[in-house]
């Protein structure tokens, strides 16, 4: 449980950081319209994630793909994930980010003691693989 929250945590960190890249000033504003239409809990939480796209979708319409796709690339570098991995083009936001929390939870379960670079990428690559079969 502790995991998921320290998970949680970092996916906040890249919707803000997302949000203020592209919107700028507007991202509290942006914050403010989520939490009151229920697509958030707050600004520390993102409990629902279709309800967070969705909540995107309504105010920027396609836009929120954008939003999205850079959310995504954030939480890959913030998560150490190896450049190999890539945001598909045309990927479902709800399903990548379900993807990316599997590869961390099964990197952490696999790495133990061992924290090398290469034993990293060499976990976090199959795991990613084993979530693309999904």
């Amino acid at each position: 449980m502790k995991r998921k929250t320290q998970l949680n945590a970092v996916l906040v960190e890249a919707i803000t950081e997302s949000l203020e890249s592209i919107c700028g000033s507007a991202a509290p504003s942006v914050f403010f319209f989520l939490e009151k239409n229920g697509s958030i809990d707050s600004k520390s939480s993102v409990k629902n994630l279709k309800n967070f796209s969705e909540g995107l979708e309504d105010i920027f319409g396609f836009g929120s793909k954008v939003i999205e796709k850079k959310i995504l690339e954030v939480l890959y570098i913030k998560l150490q994930l190896p450049q190999i991995i890539k945001v598909p083009s045309n990927f479902a936001f709800v399903k990548e980010v379900r993807k990316i929390f599997e590869i961390q939870e099964l990197n952490d379960s696999r790495i133990g003691g061992d924290t090398t670079q290469q034993s990293l990428n060499r976990t976090i690559s199959s795991g990613y693989q084993k979530c693309q079969e999904t």
